[in-house]
């Protein structure tokens, strides 16, 4: 059984795959870097909570017909009275030594006192740039993007899936392009994963929107697997370590 078989529960694609047109939306549907398709938002009394101690780091690879094309990591720190989580995905795809698709995203967001104080990000999309700057105000959370501004509701996530409460959302804000996304949740159920060559059991997320896949947590909520489909293509999020 192949890697990515163990670790996502998914049948990789031919390597003939490969050869298809590769645009950011084959690769990434919209990526685990952007937000859900669904209808609302979760209510105030919903608000998540941040952790009070910054919990351990998450590296992935990620994977398309079995083959590495990049990585997606995440890390922790503390701030002043919360926590910072800084989300960096650098993938790029080569075809016959060429290279066919470049997909670069750094981005912080800053948590405290209940609710997410700030959000920055820049990505680099092939040949497109992006930036995102977002914080918190008096009537909810005001987004600055390279197409204007928008406000958010009090409560809003960010579509980084660090944790499992942001696929339980139903509006989150696209970390690419700053906008407000619906998402839809299409299911909810517990798995077996091989994370090395342990088994763990997690809970499985599928959501369905501008993405469709499923993401996975353990029991204490870290991210342990994810699987994007999009236009024929799988990506995988493959754990390390």
């Amino acid at each position: 059984m192949s890697e990515e078989s163990k670790v996502g529960g998914g049948s990789p694609h031919p390597s003939s795959a490969i050869g298809m047109a590769l645009t950011r939306r084959s690769i990434l549907g919209g990526g685990l870097a952007c937000s859900l398709l669904v209808v609302g938002y979760r209510s105030a009394s919903a608000a998540f909570t941040a952790p009070s101690l910054p919990p351990p780091p998450i590296r992935f690879d990620v994977l398309r017909a079995g083959d590495i094309i990049g990585s997606h990591e995440v890390d922790f720190s503390a701030v002043r009275d919360g926590l910072a989580v800084h989300t960096e995905i650098d993938i790029e795809v080569r075809i016959l030594g060429v290279k066919a698709f470049e997909f670069r995203h750094k981005s912080t967001e800053t948590w405290g006192t209940g609710r997410l104080r700030r959000y920055e990000s820049e990505t680099l999309d092939d040949d497109s740039r992006f930036f995102v700057n977002g914080r918190a105000t008096a009537d909810g959370f005001q987004i600055t993007h390279r197409k204007g501004s928008e406000l958010a509701p009090p409560e809003i996530m960010v579509g980084s899936y660090w944790t499992p409460e942001i696929a339980r959302q139903t509006l989150l804000i696209d970390p690419q392009r700053g906008t407000l996304k619906q998402q839809r949740l299409l299911g909810k159920d517990t798995v077996a994963l091989v994370i090395g060559s342990s088994p763990v059991e997690a809970t499985r997320y599928t959501v369905a929107g501008l993405t469709n896949g499923w993401v996975a947590y353990d029991h204490l909520g870290r991210w342990l697997s994810a699987e994007i489909k999009k236009k024929g293509s799988d990506i995988l999020y493959r754990l390390r370590g």
